[in-house]
């Protein structure tokens, strides 16, 4: 039985509007959405990526785009958090494992089902991707692992460690100390639970934006990573996805700055309707300039949804292929900067007071803000495009920009 979009949604729904509620004490103090996610549990949300066989809600890129536009409309840094769970199930529930056949078929089945089992039970899964001075760029990690007795030691520093010390495990991105050779550099993740001593969290977090995230540094010495936490089995298979599968960890933060977009507008045009000119009862949506500043933010708003939803329906039909990649990349240029843009004009259309801290537009403003930031970032998503429009194979890695 297929996951019903519309019951989906509606659930988000009911979820994004608890959230609002809370979204900004989380914001003011820089705590985590502990009581969001745990809503989230409740709801099944942690299965939400899960295939049905395993239990799960077993849903498509386009309804999980849908679902955390709607997360993040209440709460942007619960719906991006909350993304890097679903990186990590997203990329599990892709790999389809019904031809691998033998051992090698045995040790990627175990770890498929211990993570999803895991998931199912209530676990985070966090990601680790990022590091100082070199940010998401898997080539060029100095993050290293070595193999020992029964499995890896773990050695380096994460940055932008979302739900750091909250997530029940981390997926760490790392390289090997000495590389095999070979075009492609051997990139793997590795998952450790959040209570290995050799994990040391620096609480510094204190951001312009997505200030609940809770994205502090992580400093890792000698962490022990048994044979069977190496993500389904085997080594280097981080740039071969990223590669060619690029959607989750480009697109899902797309979904989710597409939904503060939303959100905007939606405020924008509550508030509006709230208000008359100024020294009359005519209701402020009757003035021409106000109707026509609702009408450019409107425009920018569909073109920014048209090209987010397409892209993600390409991911369901065409998963991997030149165009869905292009498209993805498409997409997230558009929402990070396009987004900010729109959040200037709602400003100016409602005027001073939505900078007040009692009003959620200047939470929005400063989220939406750091969305050009996320991977892909902005430049990086025009150089990928324009490579594509050039007939330049971008699933190299000499030609990427992982």
């Amino acid at each position: 039985m297929s996951l019903n979009t519309e019951d989906l949604l509606e659930t988000c729904r009911e979820l994004k509007d608890i959230f609002a509620k809370r979204a900004a004490k989380y914001d003011a103090e820089a705590i985590f959405p502990v009581e969001n996610y745990e809503n989230l549990r409740k709801a099944g949300m942690m299965g939400l990526m899960v295939p049905e066989s395993h239990g799960g809600m077993g849903a498509n890129f386009y309804q999980y785009t849908r679902a955390a536009g709607i997360f993040a409309q209440g709460c942007a840094s619960t719906a991006v958090s909350f993304n890097m769970h679903n990186i990590v199930m997203g990329a599990l529930a892709e790999v389809d494992l019904s031809s691998v056949e033998g051992r090698f078929g045995q040790i990627m089945k175990n770890f498929q089902d211990w993570a999803f089992a895991e998931a199912m039970s209530g676990k985070v899964f966090g990601a680790a991707l990022t590091e100082p001075n070199v940010g998401f760029h898997p080539g060029s990690l100095s993050t290293t692992y070595k193999k020992v007795d029964g499995g890896y030691l773990l050695n380096g520093k994460k940055s932008f460690v979302s739900m750091s010390g909250y997530a029940d495990y981390y997926v760490v991105a790392a390289v090997p100390e000495v590389q095999p050779g070979g075009e492609i550099p051997v990139v793997s993740w590795l998952v450790l639970p959040k209570d290995d001593p050799g994990i040391e969290i620096e609480e510094m977090w204190n951001t312009m934006g997505m200030r609940a995230t809770v994205s502090n540094n992580m400093k890792l010495k000698d962490v022990f990573v048994p044979r069977s936490r190496l993500f389904l089995g085997f080594e280097g298979l981080v740039l071969q996805k990223l590669a060619n599968e690029p959607h989750f960890v480009v697109g899902g933060f797309t979904a989710c700055y597409f939904g503060v977009i939303e959100a905007i507008f939606n405020f924008t045009v509550e508030h509006q309707k709230r208000r008359n000119m100024a020294g009359s009862d005519i209701p402020l949506i009757k003035n021409e300039m106000i109707q026509t500043r609702m009408g450019e933010m409107s425009v920018l708003v569909e073109a920014a949804r048209q090209l987010v939803y397409h892209a993600a329906n390409l991911v369901v039909t065409n998963r991997g292929e030149r165009e869905t990649n292009a498209a993805i990349h498409r997409a997230k240029y558009f929402v990070g900067e396009i987004g900010p843009q729109i959040a200037s004009l709602a400003i100016r259309a409602c005027g001073g007071g939505t900078i007040s801290k009692h009003l959620p537009m200047e939470r929005y403003y400063r989220d939406i803000r750091c969305c050009g930031l996320m991977p892909a970032k902005s430049d990086e998503c025009l150089w990928y495009v324009g490579k594509q429009a050039f007939g330049i194979d971008i699933n190299k890695h000499s030609e990427t920009y992982w």
